[in-house]
């Protein structure tokens, strides 16, 4: 009796869906898209970001407008040329040569000095709110951009360079043009000054973390560009292997909504972590809006996401067979008919007969222009879901729109999906 039962429970066809390898590989890839969701976000927004010379001056360049980064600037330019320059001595060197041997001398070149230190800051100052600043400002981001790209490839060159375990960025252009706009201000011992190339440097990394984005770099360079749309055909394979692809799909909306979720904390985290490090700095208020502007993309795309992904869990959940699903079914289906009726139109007699073919075409238009271009993971990509969903809604009136009433039964909104899929 044991083995008669045994029998009949492996030739069971549930006990067959179980262990059925299709289920199996929808597992495996749901899994491996649900992990690699994180590093395909971050790795498109680096490519896009970083990687790309127009996207990145398009990200940096405005920053140079800002106060806080201007003034962060100009303290670091003021400071290079002051230190090198003694200007107590300088003055007491010239009201000596007017008042040899006489005690004013010593009381007037303090004040006297302090004063010429400030039409220094001052000119400092007027050059970084200038277009010249700007001009500047965007030339430098440019070779620093390909100067970046060029360390990751192992191919040091522009003004990004290798100085013993640090990576830095020489600040050369800019202060050379300042001192310029001192002599242009009548300042005209600022053209004399050397300052020591130390001073010139702004240390961007260190050598282990450069390290790990040559390693990064190199074996994600390649596919960077389109790793979204790769684990968005993962998750659409996974959905379509599935037994219950209703379920997949709202799986797989809170698998990009998570993800999403967790790299916005770490970018908020991130934020306090280096505002801590820059704290007391010279940087220490435009190191915040360098850093929210730098991550601005990044943090769009999260929020586009999030958005998109809410749409496909609320898809999936129509799609369901639960008793809310099947209830809010039926009225949009009754909505949609009352719709169609008021229409007066005949569209349905001709169109209904090919009714699943059309949705499936909606359907793959929609993943293929999503998928395709440059919308996934942006706005217009959430945009461009809720079109096709107007799209679809426009085709279901058409479909239900009959004026004759032999044989015109409404068809309840369906997803392309096997009925037992769902």
């Amino acid at each position: 009796m044991s083995n008669t039962a045994t029998e009949q429970y492996q030739r069971s066809p549930v006990t067959r869906d179980r262990v059925r390898p299709r289920t199996i590989f929808s597992v495996i890839v749901f899994v491996l898209a649900t992990v690699l969701t994180p590093v395909a976000i971050a790795g498109n927004w680096a490519h896009t970001t970083i990687l790309d010379t127009e996207r990145y001056i398009e990200t940096v360049g405005p920053i140079a407008s800002s106060p806080e980064v201007q003034e962060a600037f100009a303290g670091i330019v003021t400071d290079a040329i002051v230190d090198q320059v003694d200007t107590e001595s300088l003055v007491g060197d010239f009201l000596g040569g007017i008042l040899p041997s006489n005690p004013l001398t010593d009381r007037l070149a303090g004040p006297l000095a302090t004063g010429i230190n400030g039409l220094i800051g001052q000119a400092v100052d007027s050059f970084v709110s200038s277009d010249l600043f700007t001009n500047a400002w965007i030339k430098l981001n440019t070779a620093a951009q390909k100067g970046l790209v060029a360390i990751l490839k192992n191919e040091p060159s522009g003004p990004i360079e290798i100085q013993g375990d640090d990576v830095v960025l020489n600040l050369d252009t800019i202060i050379d043009l300042a001192q310029q706009r001192l002599v242009d201000e009548g300042i005209s011992f600022a053209a004399n000054i050397t300052i020591p190339p130390t001073d010139k440097q702004f240390v961007l990394m260190t050598a282990p973390a450069l390290n790990q984005a040559r390693i990064f770099y190199s074996f994600s360079a390649p596919i960077l560009n389109w790793i979204l749309v790769i684990v968005a055909a993962m998750f659409i394979l996974a959905i379509l292997l599935a037994r219950r692809r209703a379920r997949a799909t709202v799986a797989a909306g809170v698998a990009v909504f998570a993800s999403s979720l967790v790299l916005y904390a770490m970018i908020t985290f991130g934020e306090g972590v280096v505002t801590n490090q820059f704290e007391g700095s010279v940087f220490e208020g435009a190191v915040v809006v360098v850093y929210q502007n730098f991550l601005n993309y990044l943090v769009s795309g999260l929020q586009a996401l999030f958005a998109l992904s809410v749409i496909v869990i609320v898809g999936g959940w129509l799609a369901g067979r639960t008793n809310s699903a099947d209830y809010v079914r039926g009225l949009f289906t009754r909505g949609l008919t009352g719709i169609a009726d008021h229409t007066g139109w005949d569209t349905g007699v001709k169109l209904s007969p090919y009714a699943p073919i059309i949705r499936w075409v909606v359907v793959c238009t929609w993943l293929l222009v999503l998928l395709g271009g440059t919308l996934l993971g942006t706005f217009n990509g959430v945009w461009f879901t809720l079109f096709i969903a107007g799209i679809w809604t426009g085709l279901e009136i058409l479909i239900r729109a009959r004026t004759t009433t032999e044989g015109a039964v409404p068809e309840p909104v369906e997803v392309p999906a096997a009925p037992d899929q769902a």
